[in-house]
């Protein structure tokens, strides 16, 4: 006589047979499923199970680290990493795709060096945001929750990741940003000062900029140590709580180490570095970044995001240190700002950069980057992430350029686990919109969260009013 109890023994054996045993998360583990494993289907008992999830409970969590290049101003998903060579002109623009190391993978022909690499990265390219604001859109992407009218809560990753793990080394702050952590954000969001990002403005291989404030000389430091002495007394003698207690205890202590270790200072000292790799990293101001972004996961930072745009064109005066926000002249401006173009707008003013131009500069840095991470063995526990907060319009504009699109856009991943050579998802004809499922930016913090060795699922917004999870979307499938 059967009864549903034995259907669903004999089901599981059948099954058992021709696949290989997956553990479900624990807090899926259903009664059923230990009546299953108790019956020894998958060849343990229930002890041995409870033994194996236990060992996987109290492993030690990956130790990965991110390095976040934010191509601010939102790069164009048409002239990078999803060419439309068979959409109208008007459409597919100007440059023609190139074959890559992955075969059957079309990236930009203007990007030749990574077109030699797309064998070490994924690219997701079903991207879809929501907001065509940079303001909005770039807080969603950098934090993978959608900002309130009331402005950003939520805070970005590399915040979230040094509250939840702490600094790796003493003297090396979790989270930086060059030189800022996402522009248009406010990176702490929820969790306050104590858990913003250390930002390191200006040329790293310039002494007289913001590098130069980490060192103090004997005499001043000695001042500063009676002063952060008696802020210390403040906060022991403050009977409630307060956040900027607080704040200040963590910046006493990470200055001391600051100061009192060489390790930042050696970090920040690209001259270390052949010169040979620094020309290929781009000898100039962006290239420079990402070559200390990898210094400084080297000398255990955990996050590092880098606001990898080139100043210059026709935004070369703005406070925003650089953009991809090409409305105008984009074949131009995304090649060269070195001289200014025949054709610029009427009642426009062309800031000359010296040096390659956003496309260019991302094809060598990036490049370097995946060669440099891997030779020195550290691709496998290092995340690297490139995207904006929006793709770019299909059609060209009139004034030769693309205009803000959250409707589509691409995302490349590499190092941590990142599936090699990996295209995940696909835009229509005219990389209008995705024709696979969208990947929104709740599914990549997801994603980047899990990579990173967290629980997308726990909880840390103290300041909410309930238990709300880190992350609210979906694994991106085929992408670990």
């Amino acid at each position: 006589m059967k009864t549903p109890l034995r259907d669903a023994l004999s089901s599981a054996a059948l099954s058992s047979a021709t696949s290989a045993p997956e553990l479900a998360p624990a807090h899926l583990f259903s009664r059923r499923g230990a009546m299953q494993i108790g019956a020894g289907l998958f060849g343990l008992s229930l002890p041995q199970w409870l033994r194996q999830r236990a060992l996987a409970e109290n492993a030690p969590p990956r130790d990965i680290s991110c390095i976040f290049l934010f191509l601010a101003g939102g790069a164009s998903h048409f002239e990078t990493f999803d060419p439309k060579p068979s959409a109208p002109v008007e459409i597919r623009g100007l440059w023609s795709p190139t074959q890559t190391s992955v075969p059957g993978t079309l990236i930009c022909e203007k990007m030749p060096l990574m077109a030699q690499r797309m064998h070490k990265v994924a690219i997701v390219r079903s991207w879809r945001g929501v907001s065509g604001s940079h303001s909005t859109g770039s807080q969603h992407v950098a934090s993978g929750m959608a900002p309130p009218p009331s402005g950003q809560r939520f805070p970005n990753f590399g915040c979230l990741l040094a509250a939840l793990r702490g600094n790796r080394v003493p003297g090396v702050p979790a989270h930086f940003g060059l030189p800022v952590a996402a522009r248009y954000t406010k990176p702490a969001g929820y969790l306050g000062a104590s858990h913003a990002a250390v930002d390191l403005d200006g040329d790293p291989a310039d002494g007289n900029a913001a590098f130069a404030k980490l060192s103090l000389a004997r005499e001043r430091f000695d001042e500063r140590q009676v002063i952060l002495s008696q802020l210390d007394e403040l906060g022991r003698l403050s009977e409630v709580s307060d956040r900027g207690i607080d704040a200040v205890d963590k910046f006493s202590g990470e200055a001391l180490e600051l100061l009192t270790t060489g390790r930042i200072r050696r970090a920040l000292d690209l001259s270390d570095e052949p010169q040979s790799l620094r020309e290929r990293y781009g000898d100039n101001i962006y290239g420079r970044r990402v070559l200390l972004a990898r210094r400084l996961v080297e000398a255990g930072a955990r996050f590092v995001t880098i606001n990898q745009a080139v100043q210059g064109g026709l935004f070369g005066a703005g406070k925003t240190n650089g953009t991809w926000d090409n409305h105008h002249l984009l074949f131009e401006s995304m090649m060269s700002f070195a001289e200014p173009p025949a054709n610029i707008p009427g009642g426009y003013k062309w800031a000359r950069t010296p040096g390659p131009g956003n496309l260019p500069q991302l094809d060598m840095s990036l490049s370097t980057l995946l060669d440099d991470l891997e030779d020195r063995g550290l691709l496998d526990t290092t995340l690297v992430v490139a995207m904006g907060e929006f793709g770019r319009t299909p059609k060209i504009n009139k004034d030769g350029g693309r205009d803000h699109y959250p409707g589509a856009g691409s995302v490349l991943l590499a190092g941590a686990g990142i599936a090699r050579g990996a295209v995940v998802g696909a835009t229509d004809r005219n990389g209008a919109e995705p024709k696979t499922r969208p990947w929104t930016p709740e599914d990549f913090a997801y994603t980047i969260y899990s990579a990173l060795g967290l629980n997308p699922h726990q909880t840390h917004f103290p300041r909410l009013t309930r238990p709300t999870p880190i992350a609210t979307g979906s694994l991106i499938e085929g992408l670990l």
